[in-house]
């Protein structure tokens, strides 16, 4: 692949025109550009010659949709796909020339329209054509139709989770796709999901406004919800769109304000969702441009500030109106059929925007041109140009450097009120495990005398909770006072802060976003972006626990390392286990031959058989101990071995309620399973009062061990290795499923006598009683015998 490279960059010549000139005409172009310029290459790099059908977008305006994030891609450049009158895929913005992309008429018929497309991951885009859905993998020029659309759908849309490609809740986000037809009354509209993006879909049922017509479909990850967009009508309507929600309890049903968004009979009404998963929605026409910070639950239009060379307060309307939208993370551009460029940042007081530029050519366009954030301020306008020579296509571009021409805008902005806002978790993703915290940094200085302050936002206060305190830091080189913010994020169950019954109805495998940023700070502060994290109330990913082991058989040289890793074998005997897990006795089977794995298990611990005997667990995360154990466990010998017991009963264990154990676990399930059968999510505490399950036998063994408990395991007579699977169940201690595996060697048992006890002790009863018979008729006998002697005599 690297000669590939470097052979493409020795033989591709690439042109670049660079004008930088401000007033420079090319191809037709009168942008006031920093930069313009043409670019094409007399090869190409990952575009290919495919027979079948050209690609076209089915809508007048051409649409540009970038892969969101572009960390994760070489040098930091995602792809990106253009639609127009032709399609095409790039992987390095548009930099050398390309191909139309086509699809095989054995999949799409001609003509093969794209009404949507979106990537997934960083391997593939889908896209909608002629109705259906279908998978290119641009990295093997490569297509795929989905299966399970049985219906026509025009639209496709996921979330993309940008803070860790290898996480595996970002994955699920990732790769939850959804399809949906747009353009009819909600009864007749098709939804459909996907969970392995986009291979397999299923239809989506969710509860509609039938009369309505469906906009648009969102997954929202922040608040677990499944958000439409409705319009009460097709003509031009006043205050008629809404979202409703589907998912949690506290937003089940919910009907977000009605807004205005007025839209001609037949025109499109197209949205868009800024990455970073805060809950910013963009959604526009020709007559209007409205902003959401919340999921949709409000909107705002967004306005204009009036400057000497735009002095109305709204964007431009009908005819003139909105043509095309570009977002990253902080940034929105818009674009008008009037040839005019609109811009501003996005937090949750942006709803105003700023003439940035205009076209001054008196020609007149069909169609809308291309909007591409390529960085932090800079934008670029770009549209495709055959080549006369070859079926490629190259580009023209004008970049505008977004920070000298707000500087040039006339009167002034406000300028940026704060120096510096810097936290080291913007853009990372964090966890917060049960009754868990996490701490955060923040150093902010403001400029003197703008009195600008940091705020901090969470995108679902139902489950995540804050506290912020501030305080003053010292000075910069400058003398300006710096502030330190530290803010500590709970889950807001546990907070202490909200309602009862304001948390979230389900604890754990939710997420929210946590933001801090600067209180109305304006357009200017470009550079000043938010400071984001992702938090996940979850199992953190590298969070266990291990055994603690102070004496094994290796250290007191029981047994070698060596021998335990060499093949080592051993014997259960057949009267201590049951291969169903059940403790059955006298079962008709033979010896049972284990195989030691000391790359699982290591050197077992060492312990004398009359001791009671407790596990102790410790609790790891990035490889670092973190503390012992103190919750709820269970366990099970693997091999179902049953000759072992626990020391209390629960009378003497204090319960309040019938105890659980592995014997009505295992009643409870059809194939019971020791793995599964017993868990931190059907584990009920004996000890809190239970009216369904009230305590019966109070002899009952008691099988749930603890470390500040009394509760051990008590050996039979036996000398042999036990390996013990040991799983965590308390409800209170965490996310994680958290569990290990023990082996234990008992020893200092001595073997059990052959002889009867009962039967020895009858044999010596009556040795006794024949000793006392014999020594009192002995001598009775021998006096009889001597006076029977002399008688004869």
């Amino acid at each position: 692949m690297i000669k590939k490279t470097a052979q493409w960059k020795s033989d591709t010549h690439v042109v670049l025109l660079v004008f930088l000139l401000w007033t420079s005409r090319v191809n037709g172009s009168s942008w006031q550009c920093s930069e313009e310029r043409l670019v094409h290459s007399r090869d190409f790099v990952h575009s290919t010659i495919l027979a079948g059908s050209y690609l076209s977008y089915n809508l007048s305006d051409p649409i540009l949709i970038q892969h969101p994030c572009g960390k994760y891609f070489s040098g930091g450049i995602p792809p990106a796909l253009y639609l127009g009158e032709k399609v095409f895929i790039s992987l390095d913005r548009f930099e050398s020339s390309l191909l139309p992309l086509t699809i095989s008429q054995t999949l799409v018929t001609p003509p093969a329209l794209v009404s949507d497309a979106t990537f997934v991951r960083n391997s593939r885009v889908l896209l909608v054509i002629n109705g259906k859905v279908y998978i290119y993998f641009y990295i093997w020029k490569s297509w795929l139709e989905t299966e399970g659309i049985d219906k026509p759908v025009t639209k496709i849309t996921n979330s993309d989770c940008c803070y860790s490609i290898s996480d595996p809740i970002c994955n699920q986000i990732d790769t939850f796709v959804l399809a949906y037809n747009t353009g009819d009354s909600a009864n007749k509209s098709n939804i459909f999901y996907s969970n392995d993006g986009g291979y397999t879909f299923s239809t989506l049922y969710i509860s509609t406004h039938p009369e309505d017509f469906l906009i648009a479909v969102y997954n929202f990850v922040s608040i677990a919800q499944i958000g439409t967009l409705y319009n009460q009508s097709e003509g031009i309507t006043n205050g008629s769109a809404y979202f409703t929600y589907t998912g949690t309890s506290y937003m089940n049903n919910r009907t977000g304000v009605f807004f205005s968004l007025r839209a001609y009979k037949n025109e499109n009404i197209l949205t868009i969702t800024p990455p970073g998963l805060r809950g910013f929605i963009m959604v526009w026409t020709k007559n209007d441009l409205v902003f959401s910070f919340n999921h949709g639950l409000t909107l705002e239009p967004i306005s204009v500030l009036p400057t000497e060379k735009y002095v109305n307060h709204s964007l431009p309307k009908h005819e003139k109106g909105i043509c095309n939208v570009a977002v990253t993370s902080n940034e929105v551009a818009a674009l008008t059929k009037n040839h005019k460029l609109f811009y501003g940042t996005l937090d949750i007081l942006s709803t105003k925007m700023v003439l940035i530029g205009e076209r001054n050519s008196t020609e007149q366009m069909t169609h809308c041109e291309t909007l591409m954030f390529d960085a932090t301020g800079m934008l670029t306008i770009f549209n495709p140009v055959p080549s006369n020579k070859s079926g490629l296509y190259n580009f023209h571009k004008c970049t505008i450097n977004l920070q000298n021409r707000l500087m040039n805008v006339r009167p002034h902005l406000q300028p940026c009120p704060v120096e510096t806002l810097s936290g080291d978790f913007h853009n990372k993703m964090y966890y917060i495990d049960m009754k868990k915290e996490l701490h955060f940094n923040i150093t902010f200085v403001p400029k003197p005398g703008t009195g600008a302050f940091p705020y901090v936002t969470v995108s679902n206060p139902h489950l995540l909770g804050f506290r912020g305190r501030l305080s003053e830091d010292g000075y910069t080189y400058d003398g300006n006072t710096k502030y330190h913010l530290q803010i500590t994020a709970v889950q807001q169950q546990f907070s202490g802060m909200a309602e009862y019954g304001y948390h979230d109805d389900y604890y754990y495998q939710r997420m929210a976003t946590l933001t801090v940023d600067i209180y109305n700070k304006g357009i200017f502060c470009i550079d000043m972006h938010p400071l984001t994290a992702l938090i996940t109330l979850d199992c953190p990913p590298t969070k266990h626990i291990r055994p603690f082991k102070n004496v094994t058989v290796c250290s007191k040289g029981h047994m070698l390392e060596s021998k335990l890793q060499d093949n080592f074998y051993y014997l259960i005997h057949r009267d201590v286990y049951d291969p169903a897990f059940l403790g059955r006795h006298d079962l008709d089977q033979e010896d049972l031959n284990i195989s030691y794995s000391y790359k699982l298990f290591g050197c077992p611990i060492l312990w004398y058989y009359d001791n009671p005997w407790l596990p102790i667990l410790e609790l790891w995360e990035d490889d670092k101990f973190v503390e012992y154990v103190a919750a709820d466990f269970v366990l099970f010998e693997m091999n179902g071995m049953h000759n072992y017991d626990y020391l209390l009963t629960a009378s003497e264990a204090k319960c309040i309620s019938e105890p659980q154990n592995w014997s009505k676990t295992f009643q409870m399930q059809p194939f019971p399973d020791p793995h599964t059968s017993w868990t931190r999510v059907n584990y009920k505490n004996c000890k809190v009062p239970n009216d369904e399950d009230p305590l019966v036998s109070s002899n009952l063994k008691y099988q749930v061990l603890n470390l500040n408990e009394e509760n051990r395991i008590i050996f039979s007579q036996y000398n042999g290795i036990y390996i013990f699977k040991v799983t965590v169940v308390d409800t209170i201690y965490s996310y994680c499923e958290l569990s290990t595996i023990i082996s234990v060697y008992v020893l200092g048992a001595l073997p059990e006598s052959q002889i009867h006890p009962a039967g020895m002790l009858t044999g010596i009863l009556i040795l006794i009683l024949g000793s006392i018979l014999t020594g009192y008729f002995f001598p009775k006998l021998l006096n009889m015998r001597e006076h029977a002697k002399m008688k004869s005599l």
